[in-house]
């Protein structure tokens, strides 16, 4: 499994990582996991290659998942912009456990601050 965690053109290395696994002619169908990426932009203006990772999710629903936080047009459970660490937070119940597996790889790219949020969505369960 693949998780990863992106801002803006952070997404740029987790889109070859997403065109190796699924399209490469050399690897392509030998990924047996599920890639789930999120993303954090300001305005959905900013959704970088959003119609590719449309597509994707299309053509391999159980492979690759794709969640997004938009800042300033969406809003946490406490009313407050919506960031990465966030929406991450909605989905907390199924990652645990996917990164808890050996064989799972968390990786970002972006902004520094989404390390301290992913101790906020992920602390309280590590601490378990």
């Amino acid at each position: 499994n693949i998780i990863m965690l992106a801002t803006g053109t952070g997404i740029a290395p987790f889109r070859s990582f997403l065109r190796h696994l699924f399209h490469d002619k050399g690897s392509a169908g030998k990924f047996k996991g599920l890639a789930w990426m999120f993303l954090g932009v300001p305005f959905s203006a900013s959704l970088l290659y959003d119609e590719e990772w449309k597509k994707m999710k299309v053509e391999y629903p159980d492979q690759f998942r794709y969640d997004y936080a938009i800042s300033d047009e969406m809003k946490n459970k406490e009313g407050k912009s919506m960031y990465v660490q966030h929406r991450v937070m909605e989905f907390t119940e199924d990652l645990w456990p996917m990164m808890k597996l050996t064989k799972t790889h968390v990786y970002m790219c972006g902004l520094k601050g989404m390390e301290s949020g992913l101790q906020e969505a992920f602390g309280p369960l590590a601490e378990k």
